[in-house]
């Protein structure tokens, strides 16, 4: 009787004990807004601010773990690669900071630096107003630069030896990632915010039209024309997401430019999409970070901050992090989407696979066909099991609501002392 008491409990507070999709699981206060978009490595997620600082934050606890002084403005969003971040500043400068945040190295441009470098193949790509799209070493070697025909605030996008960038001019460009030679360009003209994504042979770009150009040739493929100017695109599963400054995100098929769906916001939808499992997400300037069913459109949840969001989110860990012009850097609970057709059920194991006994106390039995996954509540990874049977000691578990996964289907189950 104790213990059937015991599981009522648990499982009628499981939803105020843990955390909920949409809540705010900390923030971090910066001194100038937040348009950089964050990044995260092994625990610490990166992001720049207004005032001209890269920090590093803990992903646990929100905690400063250091920040890094530029000479101005840090709206560029890092780039972690093995071990080394890379930032673009508008003092004119990319920075290359080591792990601890001590200076590395970093190279002089002409103009500023909004957009956000890429780094691939032992080299570092990035992009100036100074008119120029460069490459160095990641030693800090330069490897060569290539003139536009405007100032570029767009991010390269490499890609098969590559690297696609628009001008604010009127090309989008393909230059080979080796030498800096120009491979094709194509008539796209006045690209500011938009960074180009290639998938699949075609490469996507926003400015007055979203184009899907074949990597290939140059050649044109489709445009689609919501009367905006556009975020930049985020390619998955055979769609392309975008948002408009007409308040809208899109989905739309990469075959055929036809709309899947769309979502209309309180305002311009600057941030680029993020997907992640069967999730979307993307903020907008109506302050509102939105979770979308990335099938339908349909809203899953929203957290509102305190000012426009211009920052693209980033999810890792069943958290997404997202800057806003309030100042903040936010990281907000979400979900782990191989849940979600299951989250009102039961204690009872799943077909496919026994759990014995349940509830259970200081041993648990699991049978399953498949691979199988326990997780905390909150979506923290206990155990990974190989296919088969197992005997395990749970002595030392935490009192409390417990998830088994496996194949497709997802159950509830319960420690009880």
């Amino acid at each position: 009787m104790k213990n059937l008491l015991t599981i009522i409990i648990l499982l009628l507070l499981s939803s105020l004990l843990f955390s909920a999709p949409g809540d705010l699981k900390w923030r971090f206060k910066t001194d100038g807004t937040v348009a950089s978009s964050p990044c995260v490595s092994y625990g610490v997620v990166y992001v720049g601010s207004n005032d001209g600082y890269l920090y590093a934050i803990n992903c646990s606890n929100g905690t400063l773990k250091w920040k890094y002084k530029t000479g101005d403005r840090v709206v560029s969003s890092p780039y972690f690669s093995n071990g080394d971040i890379y930032v673009g500043s508008m003092d004119y400068s990319l920075y290359a900071i080591n792990p601890d945040g001590n200076l590395k190295w970093k190279k002089q441009t002409g103009r500023w630096i909004d957009s956000s470098p890429c780094v691939a193949d032992g080299s570092v790509y990035y992009a100036s107003w100074d008119m120029n799209v460069y490459a160095a070493y990641t030693n800090g070697t330069s490897k060569w630069s290539f003139y536009a025909d405007d100032y570029v605030s767009s991010s390269p996008c490499v890609s098969d030896g590559v690297v696609y960038v628009g001008s604010q001019g009127y090309y989008f460009y393909a230059i080979n990632s080796s030498n800096g030679k120009l491979k094709w360009s194509y008539p796209a003209a006045h690209i500011y915010g938009s960074s180009a994504c290639a998938a699949d042979g075609v490469v996507y770009i926003g400015t007055y039209y979203l184009y899907a150009i074949n990597c290939s040739d140059g050649t044109l493929k489709w445009y689609y024309n919501a009367r905006s100017d556009y975020s930049s695109p985020c390619v998955s599963n055979g769609i392309v997401y975008i948002g408009t400054d007409n308040s809208y995100l899109l989905a739309i098929n990469c075959s055929d430019a036809t709309l899947k769906w769309r979502y209309q916001t309180g305002s311009y939808v600057y941030s680029s999409p993020c997907v992640s499992g069967q999730l979307v997400y993307v903020g907008s300037y109506d302050t509102y970070l939105y979770a979308l069913n990335k099938t339908d459109g349909t809203l899953r949840w929203r957290y509102k901050t305190e000012s426009s969001i211009y920052s693209s989110p980033c999810v890792t860990d069943m958290v997404v992090y997202v800057g806003s012009n309030d100042h903040y850097l936010y990281a907000i609970e979400t979900e782990e989407t191989g849940f979600e057709e299951n989250k009102s059920a039961s204690y009872i194991p799943a077909k496919s696979f026994s759990v014995s006994p349940n509830p259970f106390t200081d041993r648990l039995s699991i049978s399953s066909p498949s691979s199988a996954f326990i997780y905390s509540l909150t979506g923290q990874l206990i155990m990974n099991l190989s296919k088969g049977k197992h005997s395990i000691e749970t002595s030392s578990w935490r009192e409390g609501v417990y998830i088994v996964k496996s194949s497709k289907e997802t159950k509830r189950i319960v420690k009880v002392n």
